[in-house]
């Protein structure tokens, strides 16, 4: 498993896409996504890793160190993008057949649902109008418009506050498995815990800056501690096939991502999903670790 290789066969797409996005067709744009996609899915393919953990050894866990040379800026958010386009169309002659003059790749990615996701998944008739509605000569925030409509009709989307919700499904699946493990861990006697977090080579001063960004998660206006990133590098991978053993490296992601975030509305649609006392707990358990069994 090559990830230096996939780096390089990825990032002359990625260039291209990023230079010629504000002057390319959405159909093109589609086509470089579906050839990144295509790259992904041969990889995940041939190896044994999931896709999240691929887009994160792609992207990078050491952003702002100065060992990022074998990593790249090709965010894990656009890859999975790229990842389902490949999966929707099992050939670019199918994009160029049912979509030769998209609208904007923002039309079609607002749409994606009504492609991929077994719920939403349009057939027949109403996959014939959607493509319709792509390919229109309608302006941009028409077909936005349209499609927001749609989505209220077949997904529920009523209540705009409740819009982006989903988008943090993830997060709060690997939130609530984190906090199962600790909150088994921290009855464990000393001997126990000591051995667990040795098996991940979890350091106890990474766990304080855990706690502590993890509290910051409770409300606004608290402050975030930036990770040692060497530390990170050290915890041993997850595995996903044992979840007991805790998704060290998956949960840090999660608190790193929401301190990059200029704007806190994701932390609060977070909150919205993961009641505040329950970060709180979970930083109170995280201590708790630290002072009753590290003096």
């Amino acid at each position: 498993m090559n990830i230096d290789l996939l780096i390089k066969e990825l990032t002359p797409f990625y260039n291209e896409y990023k230079e010629k996005s504000n002057a390319i067709s959405g159909t093109d744009a589609l086509i470089i996504m579906w050839d990144m996609g295509d790259v992904l899915k041969d990889f995940l393919d041939n190896n044994e890793i999931a896709p999240h953990a691929l887009y994160r050894e792609v992207y990078g866990v050491s952003e702002g160190s100065s060992n990022v040379t074998k990593k790249s800026w090709i965010t894990r958010e656009f890859q999975g993008r790229c990842y389902r386009i490949r999966n929707i169309f099992k050939n670019k002659d199918q994009i160029y057949s049912e979509l030769p003059s998209l609208v904007g790749f923002t039309a079609f990615r607002e749409s994606m649902p009504f492609f991929d996701n077994i719920k939403y998944k349009l057939k027949s008739e109403d996959r014939v109008n959607l493509l319709k509605l792509l390919n229109s000569n309608r302006s941009k925030s028409f077909v936005l418009k349209e499609i927001r409509k749609l989505q209220a009709d077949k997904i529920g989307i009523k209540n705009s506050r409740n819009q982006r919700l989903v988008d943090l499904e993830a997060q709060k699946k690997i939130f609530i498995g984190f906090y199962n493990y600790i909150y088994y861990l921290k009855d464990k006697d000393v001997k126990e815990i000591t051995q667990a977090l040795q098996e991940k080579s979890v350091d106890i001063d990474l766990i304080r800056t855990i706690a502590k960004n993890t509290s910051a998660l409770s409300a606004d206006g608290f402050r975030f501690y930036e990770f040692d990133e060497e530390k990170i590098k050290g915890i041993n991978a997850d595995i996903p096939e044992k979840p007991e053993l805790g998704n060290w490296i998956s949960y840090i992601d999660i608190l790193k991502d929401f301190i990059s975030k200029k704007n806190p509305k994701e932390i609060r649609r977070f909150r919205r999903l993961i009641k505040p006392e329950i970060i709180v707990r979970l930083s109170d358990m995280l201590n708790q670790i630290i002072k009753v069994n590290f003096k």
